[in-house]
């Protein structure tokens, strides 16, 4: 059975809204923005958002839930997606890889079923949506795998459209122009200038524990069951050897230098390394505030 840590990287954009709101804060951007709700939840407020990863699958997400503006997916593309379509050859055994591993057999046939739709989409917007949806549906499968008492059987194409359709609720233009991009954190914050840079550092050794729901994510996206998402990070600024508290505290400072030209820096952290990242963003900012809503969400708010 795959583990599924019950607690993950917990990003709230409410309280992230009401951090740039009670500051003035027009534009933020986010250099490890994995899945972007909270720019999302941002943008819906008006405030111009910007966000980048080297996972592939978030970049793609974030171009349906960041970029797009008004693109849905109607139910005749939604029926497009879920279900094979005449006279089209899927690679239904794409990801046979993972039949009795992670999922049933039926399971992987329509996994590699909407990889081949959804790679046909004809929009960056609905791919995006598309690609956000159908996570869910893994989660839920996992989800169901592990807890199988817990959750109802739903026919593959059925949860599918489920998903996918409540991806609209989550369009809304702002006014602003709002953009994703993959790549490292010092192209991203070289190439767009923000009132605020907001982060929240991985933990050491982070690719290594990445969750298994946004791995086997990128390998879907990917095409390929096997593919290790951790060599994407080896040469970033957290991939290499930052066990070691110098070695961390010299990662996070390179951020910390790439967000010098940003009025505001937000760095999200938890009680127990709190301390810590106040006093590394003390070196950088001459005015630090820490804003404690609990003890799994603190923020360090560093001002020029």
């Amino acid at each position: 059975m795959i583990d599924l840590p019950a607690r993950t990287r917990r990003i709230s954009g409410s309280r992230l809204l009401d951090l740039c709101q009670a500051r003035g804060i027009g534009s933020v951007i986010d250099p490890f923005m994995g899945l972007p709700m909270h720019l999302n939840a941002l943008k819906r407020h008006g405030i111009a958002v910007h966000g980048a990863d080297l996972l592939e699958w978030f970049v793609r997400a974030g171009e349906g839930l960041v970029v797009n503006d008004f693109t849905i997916l109607r139910d005749s593309e939604v029926a497009e997606v879920v279900e094979m379509l005449p006279g089209r050859i899927y690679p239904t055994d794409l990801f046979r890889a993972w039949d009795g591993v992670f999922f049933s057999e039926d399971q992987c046939r329509y996994l590699g079923v909407w990889h081949a739709n959804v790679h046909g989409l004809r929009s960056d917007g609905q791919t995006g949506l598309a690609v956000v949806g159908l996570w869910h549906v893994l989660c839920h499968w996992l989800l169901k795998s592990k807890y199988p008492d817990d959750l109802v059987d739903v026919p593959p194409s059925e949860l599918a459209w489920h998903y996918i359709r409540e991806t609209e609720r989550w369009v809304v233009g702002n006014g602003k122009r709002n953009t994703v991009r993959r790549g490292d954190f010092h192209s991203t914050l070289g190439a767009v200038r923000t009132d605020a840079v907001y982060f929240a550092p991985p933990g050491r050794s982070g690719a290594k524990r990445i969750d298994a729901r946004v791995w086997m994510w990128e390998a879907w996206w990917q095409g390929d069951p096997y593919l290790n998402v951790e060599r994407l990070y080896r040469d970033t600024v957290f991939g290499g050897r930052v066990n070691d508290d110098a070695s961390y505290d010299r990662a996070i400072g390179e951020v910390l230098t790439a967000s010098e030209a940003a009025p505001f820096v937000i760095l999200q952290s938890n009680a127990r390394e709190a301390a810590r990242f106040e006093r590394l963003v003390s070196a950088f900012r001459p005015k630090v505030e820490v804003v404690a809503p609990d003890d799994d969400e603190i923020y360090i708010i560093g001002t020029k």
